[in-house]
């Protein structure tokens, strides 16, 4: 039950989708959820008009007395002007202004910066160059507007700041993806030695390596799920590679994939390095550690340093000898695995949605200046 002597606003620059299962929308549902248990939420979400109607309501009731701990919102992954479905800035200034207007009236906003893909050459492929363009304005008009209506900006890691460029008088708080998974995870056998890897496989999501090193192990069992299309579009790069002990499943959510969470040991985040994977905290880490999966990772990668700090399983340079031998150790010492899966479980709880509420509860109740 939610706590009677907690209140937030919750902003979104557009609707909230509960069900969704994919991309940007897992986030917001999931942090609703959270808070919801946190406290009481006043949601500002949905259309211009929608989110309208909810500011004036939430304006007025700061106003009459009604005392709002904090003022929480989530950035899109499109520029916040363009969130209409036409993708028109018919409304440039509502949303910055209503932030604006709460931090005027005393309540602590906090704001999470979800990604800053649009700084990177992958951005844009296959856009017209006038939309695109017009496009990067209007992010950067986000990160101008922001200067001025936020105590707290939120990033899913630190390093992701020097792309972000915040003044230096703004705070800055990590407050990257959680978990949703309840109770304890049943533990799988350490042996035989079972993969498990679940998300993208687009050209970010590069794999190579791994599955030339799998295929030097026909006793390692290697199950990827992702979208057929995806793979399909991969398959031509990796497919001297698949061989018999590859399986690739289609599962979304927690209820889908928990099956193949069960039988497997060892989850992998083995992604090629490149500049976007030094700062990007993808969802699939915490899911793993939600799961109670050791996760081997690529070294170079922000995902490979947090499994390296916290020893929740073992960060690979990304090398095809590299994985080979690690595949090897973890096969035959399957203690390794079992350790691991240990340090895992002590962390867990700390990885949930709930955690990142009470660590956004805690931080902007520093900056209250009440």
């Amino acid at each position: 039950m939610p706590s009677s002597e907690h209140r937030c606003v919750y902003h979104l620059p557009y609707p909230l989708n509960m069900h969704s299962q994919f991309g940007g929308q897992v986030r917001p549902a999931r942090m609703m959820e959270a808070l919801s248990q946190w406290g009481e939420v006043w949601l500002v979400a949905g259309t211009a008009a929608q989110r309208r109607r909810q500011m004036d309501v939430v304006i007025r009731a700061a106003r009459e007395g009604v005392h709002f701990d904090f003022c929480y919102s989530e950035s899109s992954t499109m520029p916040t002007a363009l969130t209409e479905s036409h993708h028109l800035p018919t409304h440039p200034l509502q949303d910055f202004a209503f932030l604006s207007r709460l931090r005027g009236l005393g309540v602590p906003v906090g704001l999470f910066y979800r990604d800053i893909h649009w700084r990177f050459p992958m951005y844009g492929k296959g856009i017209n160059p006038v939309l695109k363009s017009a496009a990067l304005a209007m992010y950067r008009y986000d990160l101008c507007a922001y200067r001025k209506c936020l105590d707290v900006l939120f990033l899913p890691s630190r390093e992701m700041a020097g792309y972000v460029e915040p003044p230096a008088d703004m705070r800055l708080e990590e407050l990257p993806p959680g978990h949703t998974v309840t109770g304890e995870p049943p533990e799988t056998s350490p042996k035989p030695l079972s993969l498990f890897y679940v998300g993208g496989f687009g050209d970010n999501y590069r794999l190579d390596r791994l599955f030339e090193a799998v295929h030097r192990h026909p006793e390692v069992q290697f199950t990827v799920c992702t979208r057929q299309q995806e793979w399909d579009g991969a398959l031509p790069r990796i497919r001297q590679w698949v061989g018999e002990n590859v399986e690739l499943v289609r599962a979304q959510g927690p209820e889908e994939t928990a099956p193949y969470f069960e039988r497997s040991n060892v989850a992998v985040i083995c992604v090629e390095p490149q500049p976007y994977w030094t700062f990007a905290a993808p969802l699939k880490l915490y899911e793993y550690i939600g799961n109670g999966k050791p996760i081997i990772a690529s070294e170079g990668t922000l995902a490979g340093r947090r499994v390296d700090e916290d020893g929740l399983g073992w960060t690979v340079p990304y090398t095809v000898d590299a994985l080979d031998a690690t595949l090897s150790r973890l096969s035959e010492h399957p203690e390794e695995v079992s350790g691991a899966r240990s340090r895992v479980m002590d962390v867990r709880d700390r990885h949930s949605w709930a955690g990142r509420v009470r660590h956004l509860a805690s931080v902007m109740a520093e900056v209250d200046g009440r």
